[in-house]
């Protein structure tokens, strides 16, 4: 709660002292379908479908369809020299059909400060209340019982843009998260740090290239989630470091339709995660290497100034290296996402 009111009293300090105010919103809404809403491997996939362990999943399916609806309310106004700044607030939910102990959502709070047309910053707040995983056996837990395997998440961004010319634009991005686990697994409280940076090149004006790197640090609470290390059966230590690389390719202006351009957009993603935790016990995490790789692509139609369509697939697996076979047949997945969404701007 804290932490809303000092957005909010920004947000309101702002609206008082500002010049030529400016209100807009969007409204997004979204239907998209996910082979895999749990991400588990073939292994969990074929456990589920005996339905032999009833306690271990709470899925009704493995896949679902998932509606979802944003509401961004946006202040533009001139403040700080004069200077453009944006104030923004949204809203997201997200409905599973079949699956609703998935429903989720977040709300973001957003600042985005213009010094010159070439030079921009941004600061980002985003609030997860409850993000589900999965259901786990617990290190607390003296019986095989299975628990909810919950967190929530505090996430602070800031960024900084600038534009060197119409052709070459790039941004620096600094990051740092909270996560919260419940009472079952504390062991994965964590404090996560990212440095980013990124570039954009635009040849011409029917293409644009955006690539970018970032470096992660996770640090989890690990063994200092306890008082007496001695009242846990074994400790995890899930600390990781990521290299993560990305790139995109967007076709603003290379199709039309009813003398509206369509924009084609394909892209990818791949990260490299690596394991730090020293107990070889700690099956799951010691010597273990992680590889995401995530490809997409999407279609955006503006069908009026103010309405657009967007038409999306992804397709995302993760290869596992491990000393032990099983983590590898545990944590191995794939899957798949398209959907359609609509966005009306007011």
């Amino acid at each position: 709660m804290k932490k809303y009111l000092i957005f909010i009293i920004i947000i309101s300090a702002n609206i008082l002292v500002a010049q030529n105010i400016n209100f807009s919103s969007n409204i997004r809404l979204e239907t998209d379908y996910n082979s895999n809403i749990l991400s588990l491997s073939q292994n969990d996939l074929d456990r589920f479908e005996s339905g032999n362990e009833p306690d271990k999943f709470l899925l009704e399916t493995s896949d679902d369809l998932i509606t979802s609806a944003k509401i961004e309310l946006n202040l533009k106004h001139r403040l700080f020299a004069g200077h453009t700044q944006i104030n923004k607030v949204a809203v997201k939910y997200n409905k599973f059909l079949k699956n609703d102990f998935k429903d989720n959502y977040y709300i973001e709070f957003s600042l985005k400060q213009y010094l010159s047309r070439k030079l921009n910053f941004g600061i980002y707040y985003y609030y997860h209340p409850e993000i589900y995983v999965n259901r786990y056996d617990s290190v607390i837990d003296v019986e095989d019982v299975f628990r909810d395997f919950t967190y929530s998440k505090n996430n602070y961004v800031g960024k900084l843009n600038y534009s060197l010319n119409s052709k070459y634009k790039f941004d620096y991005r600094l990051g740092f998260s909270q996560l919260f686990y419940n009472e079952y697994f504390t062991e994965y409280d964590a404090q996560n740090f990212e440095n980013g940076i990124g570039i954009k090149y635009i040849p011409r004006d029917w293409i644009n290239i955006n690539a970018g790197y970032t470096f992660k640090v996770s640090n989890a609470k690990a063994e200092d989630a306890y008082s007496d290390a001695q009242q846990v059966t074994m400790i995890k230590d899930g600390s990781y470091q990521a290299d993560i690389f990305d790139l995109s390719i967007g076709l603003p202006t290379i199709l039309n339709i009813f003398s509206r351009p369509i924009n084609l957009g394909f892209g990818a993603k791949y990260e490299h995660i690596y394991f730090q935790a020293e107990n070889e016990l700690d099956e799951y995490h010691y010597g273990r290497e992680d590889k995401i790789v995530t490809v997409g692509s999407d279609v955006t139609f503006k069908i009026l100034e103010n309405f657009s369509l967007k038409c999306f697939y992804k397709y995302k697996f993760r290869n596992t290296g491990s000393p032990y076979t099983n983590v590898v047949v545990d944590k191995e997945y794939n899957l798949y996402e398209t959907g359609i969404s609509l966005v009306y701007s007011l």
